[in-house]
């Protein structure tokens, strides 16, 4: 039961953690060299399809993480009961960062004409920016403390 939880734990996390790596180093170095009509008009359509890909998958993430957690603590090592409760809160990290400092600023930028963006839409930009560097950090990190913990299973 460990091994198998091990397995979905790390392959959702990874996703996660993939996703929203190149997320970071691909897509927003792109996205930082569109003009504000463009960049506004990309983000809103980008805020429409991504929800619907990653709110499941860091859900299940989380759901999988704990259950591994609680399952290594019943019948695994102990090391990799800790791990996989350390890399739950993490991930839940990564969920909370999303909910309280991502969606917020993505449902005000919904509201924007891309013909007008607000004047200071940059500084808005710059706050997701932050808030998105530190959920990817969370899932990275629950990603590695998950390979960890598979190891001492």
């Amino acid at each position: 039961m460990v091994s198998a939880l091990v397995v979905i734990s790390l392959v959702l996390t990874g996703l996660v953690a993939g996703t929203m790596t190149i997320g970071l180093v691909a897509v927003r170095p792109a996205m930082h060299t569109l003009p504000a009509t463009t960049y506004v008009t990309v983000k809103q359509a980008f805020d429409v399809s991504y929800p619907k890909f990653m709110k499941p998958l860091q859900i299940t993430s989380l759901f999988s993480t704990v259950a591994l957690a609680v399952a290594a603590a019943v019948a695994g090592p102990a090391t990799s009961a800790i791990l996989a409760a350390i890399a739950a809160v993490a991930v839940f990290t990564n969920i909370i960062v999303t909910v309280r400092g991502d969606l917020p600023i993505n449902n005000a930028m919904a509201t924007w004409s891309p013909d007008a963006p607000p004047s200071d839409w940059q500084s808005h930009r710059a706050r997701w920016d932050f808030f998105n560097s530190i959920r990817t950090i969370a899932a990275l990190t629950a990603l590695v403390l998950l390979a960890l913990a598979a190891t001492t299973t």
